[in-house]
Order: structure tokens, then C-alpha cells, then sequence
């Protein structure tokens, strides 16, 4: 297996360290994992994903407004499921993908209300 598979993995094991999460351009999902690693996903339009690592010092806030040609001046590392077509790399990067856009949703906390509601049901 992948080392990035393993990662991924990782991630949506511990999706309680992931925050930051919100949307950018094209769809695209920027979230910063355990406080220090900025990443981004994007599931494209042929089903298949990406997903990128930024090793650099810029900001996940200031990641969500480049455009075009400004991404030339910026680290990062791409990967993305169709250089890793095994099944399980298109239902990690899928899970992490959904994970991740509902966090940019806050679903995280309504969802924790809603379950909440049913712990304070009478029978």
C-alpha cells in the first residue's frame, strides 16, 4: 500500500484533527491536519481525485484566493487517483474528501446535536 494511502488512511481515522476547512476555487477543499499541514482535495469532473500538500509558509486563508498563474510561485505536492488506481485509493481519497466538506458544512456539530437530542428522548 501507498504511503499517501496510508496517510489518507490516517486522516480520516483521526478527522478530529482536522479544521480550517473551506471551500475554494472550483470546488476545491482546502483543511489544515493536526494544526501544521495544509493540504487540499477536489474530486474532478471525470470521478477520479486530487489531492495536495503545501510544505510552504503560506496560509491555508491565503491558499483559498490564488488564482491562475500565481499557483506557478507556490510549493506543493499533487497526487492524485489516477496515478494510484487501486480501489481502496478512490475510497480513502472519497472518504476524505466527504469528511473534509463536512467540516466546511459544520456538520460535525449538528450532527452532535441532533444524536444529543436522541440521549435526551424519555424512553
Amino acid at each position: 500500500m501507498s504511503k499517501i494511502i496510508q496517510a489518507v488512511n490516517s486522516m480520516i481515522s483521526n478527522s478530529y484533527l482536522i479544521d480550517s476547512a473551506m471551500y475554494g476555487h472550483s470546488n476545491e477543499l482546502f483543511f489544515v491536519y493536526k494544526n501544521k499541514y495544509k493540504w487540499s482535495i477536489k474530486q474532478q469532473d471525470d470521478g477520479n481525485y486530487s489531492l495536495w500538500f503545501y510544505p510552504g509558509d503560506v496560509k491555508i486563508q491565503d491558499l483559498v484566493h490564488i488564482e491562475g498563474n500565481e499557483w506557478e510561485t507556490i510549493p506543493m505536492i499533487h497526487y492524485t487517483t489516477k496515478e494510484l488506481p487501486q480501489r481502496e485509493a478512490i475510497e480513502s481519497f472519497n472518504e476524505l474528501y466527504r469528511i473534509v466538506k463536512e467540516k466546511v458544512f459544520g456538520m460535525d456539530q449538528v450532527l452532535d446535536e441532533i444524536i444529543k437530542d436522541m440521549d435526551d428522548l424519555p424512553f
